[in-house]
């Protein structure tokens, strides 16, 4: 890609990645979130858990205790250990490294059963109730740890997002810089275009003026004497042959010259409130057109014109006609079917005119250059120097108007302007 291209496509790769940042970062940011809290959220709900199992041993605790103490039923006091030794193993099954200390505390506190010292009863269910609470407080400090990191990770993830946005607006800001920089080099570069067209018109429009004066006025004196001298040479093939190729090398001088100054001339300002006949025009144009048609072996068809006038000149209307048509006979190609439609039709404001031929079509990507000055088809040996096209280019621009092309090679090309139709008076 060339370094012009590139850069032009700058502020567009910047904008596309400012807008994949902004909806892949909150993606992004979940899932990391998700994996990183993971660990934390499996500790927290492991110490709520604990201290869940912690507090229902000190329930089941208590209840012995004032089992024991009221000198209750032996039943009651046996489904209090019971109750208690259940709650204990719960919470040790949950642990991933036995509480060896607590278990032996729960050992005693059981062996110690009435009638045993009281004073021991009470050591040993103050050792247990002691060993719970520290139980119960490092569980607590677990969980605050755990609950902890979960906000130390949300604050992290919010910087993280805060960071990433910044960098995407400031990657827009350099990109909203970089476009405006390079909109505004393009509008000064087009501006210069603008100009040197401009100049070049001028200097088209006066070189014109200078064709017609020195070119087109000697040959004027020159045809009548080939016609007297062609009249002199009876007899003499090789002379009538010579004649010939000076008279055929002049048409094709005045062929150019005559071409030349219809581009020239096709980009003047328009007449104020011209106006053209679409029907009468096209009429006129297949009479003008039909016999070099004939000549060559061409159909040419002219549908049913709709009766509107258009906001062109009659002759700047024929030239624009005589161009697509002509270009669509030289072009034909020699296909068996060898046909040339033109057609008008009236859309909305507008009318457009069309040139259909039944030829081989334009290569493959010339569907723009074909209406530049001087752009000719690859392999083309017909007469011309590729002004045709141009000189219908800048006729409908100056106009307000369309110009395109359709290009099929199985159906051939056809050829569209559209003009605007001319104010009712």
């Amino acid at each position: 890609m060339p370094i012009r291209n590139l850069s032009l496509a700058t502020p567009f790769v910047v904008l596309a990645l400012v807008i994949a940042g902004f909806t892949l970062t909150p993606v992004w940011i979940q899932r990391h979130s998700a994996q990183v809290r993971e660990p934390a959220f499996a500790a927290l709900a492991s110490s709520v858990r604990d201290l869940g199992e912690l507090v229902e041993v000190r329930t089941q605790l208590h209840r012995a205790i004032v089992a024991r103490a009221e000198d209750g039923d032996a039943g009651d006091q046996e489904g209090a250990l019971r109750d208690l030794r259940a709650a204990f193993t719960r919470y040790a099954a949950a642990q991933s490294a036995p509480p060896a200390q607590l278990a032996a505390a729960l050992g005693r506190f059981e062996r110690d059963a009435p009638g045993t010292d009281a004073r021991e009863a009470r050591r040993s269910a103050e050792r247990l109730g002691t060993l719970l609470m520290d139980e119960l407080a490092a569980g607590t400090r677990r969980a605050g740890a755990a609950s902890g990191r979960l906000e130390e990770i949300r604050s992290r993830s919010l910087r993280l997002v805060n960071a990433l946005n910044l960098l995407w607006a400031s990657l827009a800001l350099v990109g909203g810089l970089v476009a405006a920089v390079l909109v505004r080099r393009h509008q000064r570069v087009v501006e210069r275009l603008r100009l040197v067209e401009q100049t070049r018109a001028s200097e088209l429009e006066q070189f014109a003026g200078r064709v017609a004066h020195d070119i087109l006025s000697p040959l004027a004196s020159v045809s009548p004497g080939l016609q007297v001298l062609s009249r002199k040479l009876d007899g003499d093939s090789a002379a009538h042959r010579a004649v010939a190729a000076i008279r055929r090398s002049l048409d094709r001088v005045s062929m150019i010259v005559d071409e030349l100054l219809r581009f020239a001339r096709s980009g003047a300002q328009p007449v104020p409130g011209e106006r053209a006949d679409i029907s009468r025009v096209l009429e006129s144009a297949r009479d003008d057109l039909a016999p070099d048609a004939e000549q060559r072996g061409v159909t040419l068809q002219f549908e049913a014109a709709p009766q509107v006038e258009v906001a062109c000149g009659e002759g700047a209307m024929l030239v624009v006609i005589h161009n697509l048509v002509r270009n669509a006979i030289k072009y034909i190609g020699d296909g068996p079917r060898r046909l040339v439609v033109t057609r008008a039709v009236v859309a909305a404001q507008s009318v457009r005119l069309s040139v259909q031929d039944s030829g081989p079509g334009l290569p493959a990507g010339m569907e723009q250059a074909v209406f530049a000055p001087y752009v000719r088809a690859p392999g083309t040996h017909a007469p011309g120097i590729g002004l045709g096209l141009a000189t219908v280019k800048r006729i409908v621009e100056s106009r307000r108007g369309r110009v395109g092309v359709w290009s099929d090679p199985r159906k051939g090309a056809t050829f569209w302007v559209d003009l605007p139709l001319a104010r009712r008076v």
